[in-house]
């Protein structure tokens, strides 16, 4: 769990030049979404179960949940530094503004009282393609 990492934000990083920011980034947002989408039982038993654990709730939310935000944050630095993306006041919080985006729809919205119907294509689909349009110019 310890700093959370996707291949696509890995190999983003490993890049000199960038000649498709908007595909990256799309790569990227869905690579995210895809694996939340994927953990959402285990996401939540480790969300509900950290309220009686301290030491899980360290684990979880400051190591494993503040790792993916800092290396998430740290991308759109480097991004936005070179002028690929729109310059907003606070990466760490547009990172964090992404991950619960993602959060929500990949894995809060099905334990909904009352649920929006969507099919999960096109829940994925909106997000990447809205998260995409907010961020690269």
């Amino acid at each position: 769990m310890r700093n959370q990492t996707l291949l696509a934000l890995t190999t983003a990083f490993s890049r000199q030049r960038v000649k498709a920011v908007r595909a990256e980034l799309a790569v990227i947002v869905g690579e995210l979404y895809d694996t939340l989408a994927r953990n959402r039982h285990y996401i939540k038993l480790l969300e509900r179960a950290a309220q009686d654990l301290p030491e899980l709730a360290a684990l979880w939310f400051d190591t494993a949940r503040g790792g993916l935000i800092a290396t998430l944050a740290h991308y759109l630095e480097t991004r936005m530094q070179r002028q690929l993306l729109r310059l907003l006041p606070d990466t760490t919080v547009t990172a964090r503004l992404i991950i619960e985006a993602i959060s929500f729809w990949a894995v809060h919205r099905h334990w909904n009282l009352r649920p929006q119907v969507v099919e999960e294509t096109v829940a994925r689909d909106t997000v990447v393609q809205f998260i995409r349009h907010a961020l690269a110019k």
